[in-house]
């Protein structure tokens, strides 16, 4: 498990990592990640990592491990309070 909070910066801003979640899948660690800006905005951020190290390419995941992830965010509730928007 990585560290939570833990901080992370963009071009545009930083701010801190505030929940996480992730499955371990064949190829690659799909994640999706709460982050907070200084400003004190919130984002959610779908990536993977590999090998231990966060990955820039596209989060590509299968349906078996998507619906994985989908159990991991019973374990995040801030995050599964902002993934519900997208069926609103």
């Amino acid at each position: 498990m990585r560290k939570i909070p833990r901080p992370f910066k963009m071009p545009w801003g930083g701010g801190m990592v505030i929940e996480e979640v992730s499955v371990v899948s064949k190829h690659h660690e799909p994640t999706i990640q709460l982050l907070q800006f200084d400003s004190g905005d919130r984002v959610i951020r779908f990536c993977s990592y590999n090998d231990g190290r966060f990955s820039r390419s596209p989060l590509m995941i299968d349906e078996k491990d998507l619906r994985r992830l989908g159990k991991a965010t019973t374990k995040a509730k801030k995050i599964r309070k902002m993934i519900s928007k997208l069926s609103e």
